[in-house]
């Protein structure tokens, strides 16, 4: 048994883009599909709720619960666990992220390439919005225990996980940024200029920068998808 996961932690996103996910995933697997939220109110009543609050130090911000949850009991019964972000629209066929086989799993950014490996050597070419995981529950454990210390020191899970050799296998190539394009071409290699292009060959497109997703004009083809699919 396989479960679907995502946060949603504060007010950065509104209910409909839980909802929106939760319909997106809906057309391709029937899993439970699981938030993590101290805010349950207006989710789909098919969305399976459990809180999860915010923590209050020094550094800390959304993005470390989702090492919070590698660790809760929830989800240990379930023998894969596939987790998206929030801020990505579902433009595609899914099924080659909840099939893939892996005990931890996420993107690994094509569009950074060589030039950004040689400019950046200190930072990730992997990137978390999406993962698939079986039991990493020994990353809880070594981020809870100095907890405080991490997300003073490191500003994120990606680079926290970079740094100490923390290094995920690579889901399949399904993916592109709604900034940086799919390929170095696109932005890095481009005097850093946003893309902002729908790709049509691609299943999901991460809006992991500006702009959000509920900020784009409403005739763009990647707003029309996600609003439908709310709708």
């Amino acid at each position: 048994m396989n479960c679907i996961i995502c946060l949603k932690i504060g007010d950065a996103y509104s209910p409909d883009y839980v909802n929106n996910l939760y319909k997106a995933v809906r057309k391709y697997t029937d899993d439970d599909f699981i938030c993590f939220t101290d805010d349950p109110t207006e989710l789909d009543p098919g969305v399976i709720c459990y809180i999860m609050l915010p923590r209050s130090s020094e550094g800390w911000w959304p993005t470390w619960s989702k090492i919070e949850i590698f660790g809760r009991e929830e989800i240990k019964k379930y023998q894969k666990k596939v987790y998206f972000d929030l801020d990505m629209v579902i433009q595609g066929d899914i099924t080659p992220i909840l099939e893939h086989d892996a005990d931890w799993a996420a993107i690994e950014c094509p569009w950074k390439g060589k030039i950004f490996r040689l400019k950046h050597p200190g930072e990730s070419i992997i990137n978390t919005s999406v993962m698939v995981w079986k039991d990493i529950t020994w990353i809880y454990d070594k981020w809870e225990s100095d907890w405080k210390n991490i997300v003073r020191n490191y500003r994120g899970t990606d680079y926290w996980y970079h740094v100490n050799g923390l290094r995920p296998t690579s889901l399949p190539k399904v993916f592109y940024s709604y900034r940086e394009g799919s390929k170095p071409s696109h932005y890095w290699v481009n005097g850093m200029k946003p893309y902002l292009q729908y790709q049509p060959d691609y299943s999901v497109c991460l809006f992991h920068q500006k702009p959000d997703l509920h900020e784009l004009d409403k005739s763009n083809r990647l707003y029309k998808i996600w609003h439908e699919t709310v709708s």
